[in-house]
């Protein structure tokens, strides 16, 4: 059988993919395409009509060839795609302008893809947050650093203490935290030891995030899709498009609609990212407080105190009927035994044993970094 351009008209052909991902040539498109399928470990066969003909018809699937889309066409985007690449010289900013790039395609997809994202691929939320909150980060710890260093009253010993110290107890209740959750997944809701970053349950929602980045949620659910759509293929092995004048975005809808059965309702997760989103976009810090008029003269102070107050006295009270509980073992507010704490601590030891100032990667880049941000200490050079 002479090779075809698609056999379905819902899926979709080379010459669509190239128009999909941006791109003018096949041949630029299929070069990126194999990067994503090597790089994200896709097994290309998925993606060929009869994969014991070498150079056969490539099969795009309706369902996730707008995912794969999403993959290739960012693929250049990526700051580890790049030429000599490395963790030398990769930024933030270019991590985050490559995640952004992702949310935005996300966004513009079919409501129905976009559903099975927010409920399949929990590293969306993950990637969100990151992408609005990690510039900050850097933003913050230079000002912070470059804060102290410029005041000569100030003790830089002291401030390596003070960081020593909370970094290490930050360390241990987020490990804490996390091993509780594994052992009970519902006492994520509200945790059991006072967060280190103080992350209120509507900041940190009961959607479960996993720690890797959109690029690989997305290649993960391609690979499940795919392998679950390979067995269309004996199916369609024979078939060939009837209406070449069908509507062709009326025949994939209604492929996008059977996608909605995958799934229950994603409106929950979707109104918690955008929700979470629109919040955290609009967190100012002190300086746009300062311009807006919020920390003008001692009322706007007194009231910022006296909110802060209010918060603190609801968390107290929740830490107080908590530390009951805990007194007490009940169950339903702390499921977990005094040997089942024995044994996570147990295990931090072995942990903090294991990790602590080992010459990891992130030891010697982190040594490398602050060493820079000490810099000004050694030399009194100004920043």
């Amino acid at each position: 059988m002479p090779k075809q351009k698609k056999r379905r008209l819902a899926d979709y052909s080379t010459s669509e993919m190239v128009k999909l991902c941006g791109m003018k040539a096949s041949s630029t498109f299929e070069n990126k395409r194999d990067k994503v399928f090597e790089r994200y470990e896709i097994d290309p066969t998925l993606f060929k009509m009869d994969s014991s003909i070498e150079g056969g018809e490539n099969f795009y699937p309706v369902v996730c060839a707008e995912l794969l889309a999403i993959l290739i066409k960012n693929w250049d985007k990526n700051p580890s795609s790049r030429k000599n690449a490395n963790r030398d010289n990769v930024t933030v900013t270019q991590i985050c302008d490559f995640y952004r790039a992702l949310l935005k395609d996300v966004d513009d997809l079919p409501k129905e893809l976009r559903g099975l994202i927010y409920k399949s691929c929990q590293s969306h939320f993950t990637t969100k947050r990151l992408a609005i909150w990690a510039e900050r980060v850097v933003n913050g710890l230079a000002l912070f650093t470059e804060t102290h260093m410029d005041q000569p009253e100030e003790n830089i010993g002291k401030l390596c203490q003070a960081l020593a110290i909370n970094l290490d107890k930050m360390t241990y209740m987020e490990y804490m935290n996390n091993k509780l959750i594994e052992a009970v997944p519902w006492i994520a809701q509200f945790g059991v030891f006072p967060n280190p970053f103080n992350m209120s349950s509507m900041q940190k929602p009961a959607i479960g995030t996993q720690n890797v980045g959109l690029d690989v949620g997305l290649a993960e659910l391609i690979k499940a899709i795919a392998l679950e759509m390979n067995s269309d293929k004996e199916e369609i092995q024979y078939e060939s498009i009837k209406d070449e004048e069908s509507d062709i975005g009326a025949v994939r809808d209604v492929y996008y609609k059977m996608v909605q059965s995958w799934y229950v309702s994603s409106e929950f997760e979707e109104y918690t990212t955008n929700t979470y989103s629109k919040g955290a976009s609009a967190w100012k810090n002190w300086a746009e407080k300062i311009e807006s008029g919020e920390m003008e003269g001692k009322d706007a102070i007194v009231a910022f105190y006296e909110k802060q107050l209010a918060e603190a006295k609801l968390e107290v009270m929740a830490l107080e009927q908590r530390l009951e509980a805990i007194k007490n073992d009940e169950p339903a507010i702390f499921p977990v035994t005094a040997e089942e704490i024995e044994d996570i601590n147990d295990a931090y030891v072995e942990y903090f044993g294991a990790k602590y100032g080992k010459q990891t990667d992130n030891h010697r880049y982190a040594d490398v970094y602050i060493g820079q941000m000490l810099w000004a200490f050694l030399t009194q050079e100004n920043f």
